[in-house]
């Protein structure tokens, strides 16, 4: 069956939200589904950068809900965030000093993993890589610094223009279809962090595996709703932390396994294993808090906007909270296996596909 897109066909506007929109499932097109969360007031979310971006969006409170399709088992946010709305998110977001690293912290080690397991299953020494999504670039810096062959498409133009000052080279800010490559021309690809966000990842998906040379690897990783914590949280009534204001779509092992096989990409690895994750230490934590800076910026300094406060809480219930956030980090640390392990079972799951041919 012809893999495409059906949500972008005909969403529908949701009155009283104009950030927002209705939509089938961007599989299968079925619009048959089981409510699963909705995301809280903006001042109940947790991390200042997202509480800053949905504080520049508009809808309602409790607008924005996640479902799971029945007939094809896709994960999204429905409704969900529109096109401009996205544009907006990252915009308002990318524009604060510091949000890069805030969003794309010291990524050294895992970037290494990334370029060492691809590197594995190629026949090239310098490959030409295409990074989709590449945010300030640096993943490509990295892989630059290996002697590859780098390029780059951003639909922050914010992050492009940050992107291509780091490298040196130019980013293109927009769609990569739009970058002229002809099909089956491309050694790599990678979508870091970037298939959640987007509107229509099934599309994505089938033209990215089309620019690939037969062997050509497509590397990306995407937010699991069939992890430990996912399925703890809902024994225990709470909402999995998965559920994000910037992520639209979510993807289990099996979902991945049947859409890639359609694409003619075989996976190579599949696995939850993070090299940057560690069990909770809450006197580490506590350090690291004392000794860091003050990060929101003063309401109008540099004319960028101030991260809105979150809801103050009672010190009792802070406390309670921060305990169960450490319960929820421990069964995410061990979800996540050992390197090599092969578990799917983390909130994470990183892919690295090759083409048949």
């Amino acid at each position: 069956m012809p893999i495409f897109s059906h949500s972008i066909q005909n969403p529908t506007p949701c009155p009283g939200s104009p950030d927002l929109e209705t939509v089938v499932c961007d599989c299968c097109g079925g619009s048959r589904t089981l409510p699963l969360a909705v995301l809280p007031p903006v001042d109940e979310l947790a991390l200042p950068m997202h509480r800053l971006g949905a504080a520049a969006l508009r809808f309602e409170p409790g607008a924005v809900r996640f479902c799971r399709c029945l007939d094809c088992g896709l994960v999204y946010m429905n409704p969900r965030l529109t096109e401009s709305a996205v544009a907006r998110f990252y915009d308002t977001v990318y524009a604060v000093k510091g949000a890069a690293q805030a969003f794309e912290s010291d990524q050294r080690r895992r970037t290494n993993l990334y370029l060492d397991q691809i590197a594995a299953l190629l026949a090239v020494e310098q490959p030409h890589v295409l990074d989709i999504g590449c945010g300030a670039g640096q993943f490509l810096r990295a892989a630059q610094e290996r002697g590859w062959r780098v390029s780059g498409s951003e639909l922050s133009g914010v992050a492009a223009e940050k992107a291509s000052r780091l490298l040196g080279v130019p980013v293109f800010h927009g769609d990569f279809r739009q970058m002229g490559f002809a099909p089956g021309s491309l050694d790599v690809i990678t979508l870091l962090s970037v298939l959640e966000h987007l509107r229509a990842p099934m599309d994505t998906l089938r033209d990215s595996a089309a620019l690939l040379k037969p062997g050509g690897v497509l590397m990306f990783n995407v937010p699991n709703p069939d992890s430990w914590e996912y399925r703890f949280a809902r024994l225990t009534g709470q909402m999995w932390r998965g559920f994000i204001i910037e992520h639209l779509y979510y993807f289990t092992p099996a979902f991945l396994r049947r859409c890639l096989a359609e694409l003619g990409l075989d996976i190579r690895v599949m696995s939850s294993w993070n090299p940057d994750s560690r069990l909770p230490n809450p006197l580490r934590d506590l350090r690291a808090a004392r000794a860091a800076p003050p990060s929101s910026p003063a309401p109008g300094s540099g004319g960028a906007p101030a991260i809105p406060a979150a809801r103050p809480v009672s010190l009792p219930r802070r406390l309670l909270r921060q305990a169960n956030h450490y319960l929820l980090d421990v069964v995410s640390a061990l979800s996540e296996g050992r390197q090599n392990g092969g578990s799917t079972s983390g909130n994470a799951l990183f892919v690295w596909a090759q083409k048949r041919g």
